[in-house]
């Protein structure tokens, strides 16, 4: 471990500085720092004057070939301020491990050592240990205090700001993962964190859902973050704090995002769409907006007939073929057929000619630039906003009707010929389980014995999200529904 102190021509006292539990008596703090602290190589940054000063010579003479002298101008300007910056970045190696003391540092000093903190950390991949000071708490005995902890605020900060500006939760989660895991691994027999952890991968789960631009594992990350924070509360404001102070912010952010329901389709979803896309276009993530824009018009077409599986990919894609029939029809005036259920819908024509730009705006950034003619991102920013803000039109008008989505309908009469045999029915359970997958909504239908009816259900309970019964005479029958409230 590299160790970087400083130097000057006062006159020290003597004291008893008090480190964990040791102690060492000196007038020269970095004589205690390498009794203290197992350190390879001590550079000392001196001035020409401090150089020859009987401090400097006193301190060599006790430490030996330990001690590297670093010459460094006194700091009077900016230019002499990055000089003294660049003599501390020179002696530190990609992957080194650092202490820095700012004891008898003067002036400006203590800040530069914090950005040279920051710098390599960042650049160089260099680990800062401690930050060490030696604080005077009466006549002749100090503390030496490790002030990493404030180093470390300035990533919670800098966290914070990819979260809240970017919608960037990667470095706040690898923030809490450092802390989780560094408390493990030097707890003893103390007390630890255990939410910490889950809480850094939830976070990670959602930001990697918003540059994906999923908006139902949005809602879902979002909620479940929540009620989260509650529960690690005091963990965050015993080993997080920094987190702390944020987390109010960050509650704001989730509000906006948070759905319990986010594969039922009704007016509520779309608006948390909505709030996504504008959340995203807020962020700078515009192709994403304009991705997520163009898939909820076609969610609202799918709420305003009011059938289908929303979240089925064949739905999807026979609406978006009425919808390019729309366009031809309305926008631009050719003899094609639009279904009745389409031009029923209040303002179709609008959505067209929404769909239209879209799917344009889709295709220019998809392309990347790459072709002559091709606009700038300003344009295209610029286009978005615009099309992006004729939705508010049409959210205002959301059907007031909801529909399930991950859906999967199984006749049993399929799963055997003739006559169901009882011998059979693993056979029977476990091509159930295969077809219905996990949690999603599951339809029963076609006519087969009770006992058949009764073992599936039976079966599928825990791993379905909804169960129901469906038959020509009674209709749709929900056997257990496990949704979030």
């Amino acid at each position: 471990m590299r160790a970087i102190s400083f130097l000057g021509t006062g006159s020290y006292e003597t004291v008893t500085y008090t480190w964990r539990g040791k102690t060492w008596e000196t007038h020269l703090f970095p004589e205690a720092l390498v009794k203290f602290f197992e350190v390879d190589a001590l550079f000392v940054l001196v001035t020409p004057q401090v150089k020859s000063h009987p401090n400097f010579l006193e301190l060599c003479n006790r430490l030996g070939k330990l001690v590297h002298p670093l010459e460094i101008p006194e700091g009077k300007s900016e230019e002499e301020l990055w000089q003294i910056f660049d003599r501390c970045v020179e002696v530190v190696d990609e992957h080194d491990e650092i202490l820095l003391d700012i004891t008898h540092a003067f002036r400006s000093i203590p800040l530069i050592v914090f950005t040279v903190a920051a710098y390599l950390r960042r650049t160089r991949n260099v680990t800062v240990r401690h930050i060490v000071y030696g604080a005077l708490v009466e006549k002749g005995v100090a503390n030496v205090l490790d002030l990493v902890p404030l180093l470390e605020l300035l990533d919670w900060l800098t966290g914070a700001e990819f979260l809240l500006r970017r919608g960037d939760a990667a470095l706040l989660a690898e923030q809490i993962e450092t802390v989780h895991e560094r408390l493990w691994r030097g707890h003893g027999s103390g007390e630890v964190p255990r939410k910490l952890q889950s809480l850094s991968g939830k976070l990670t789960s959602l930001s990697l859902a918003l540059y994906f631009a999923h908006p139902r594992s949005v809602m879902q990350d979002a909620s479940r973050l929540k009620k989260m924070f509650d529960v690690v509360t005091p963990e965050v404001q015993r080993w997080a704090k920094p987190f702390g102070v944020i987390l109010t912010r960050v509650r704001e952010a989730l509000d906006r995002l948070a759905h319990n329901a986010p594969d039922c389709l009704d007016a509520e979803n779309l608006r948390k769409q909505f709030a996504l896309i504008v959340y995203l276009l807020e962020k700078g993530l515009t192709p994403q907006a304009v991705l997520l824009a163009r898939e909820w018009v076609v969610s609202y077409c799918i709420l305003a007939r009011g059938n289908g599986d929303w979240l089925d990919r064949g739905t999807r894609l026979k609406v978006e073929e009425v919808l390019w029939k729309a366009i031809q029809a309305y926008c631009r005036k050719e003899d094609v057929d639009v279904p009745d259920w389409f031009a029923a819908i209040p303002g179709a024509r609008d959505i067209a000619g929404i769909w239209d730009e879209l799917s344009e705006l889709r295709n220019k950034i998809a392309h990347c630039s790459l072709y002559k003619g091709s606009q700038d991102a300003e344009s295209l920013e610029r286009q978005a906003n615009k099309v992006l803000a004729r939705l508010q039109v049409l959210l205002d008008g959301v059907p007031l009707s909801s529909l399930r989505g991950n859906r999967v309908t199984i006749d049993l009469q399929s799963l055997y010929e003739g006559t169901a045999k009882l011998e059979d029915l693993p056979m029977y359970i476990s091509r159930i389980q295969e077809l219905a997958g996990e949690g999603k909504e599951v339809v029963l239908t076609g006519q087969a014995p009770v006992w058949l009816y009764l073992s599936v259900a039976h079966a599928l309970h825990g791993k379905a999200r909804r169960l129901l019964y469906a038959s020509p005479v009674t209709g749709e029958t929900v056997i257990f529904d496990h949704s979030p409230e």
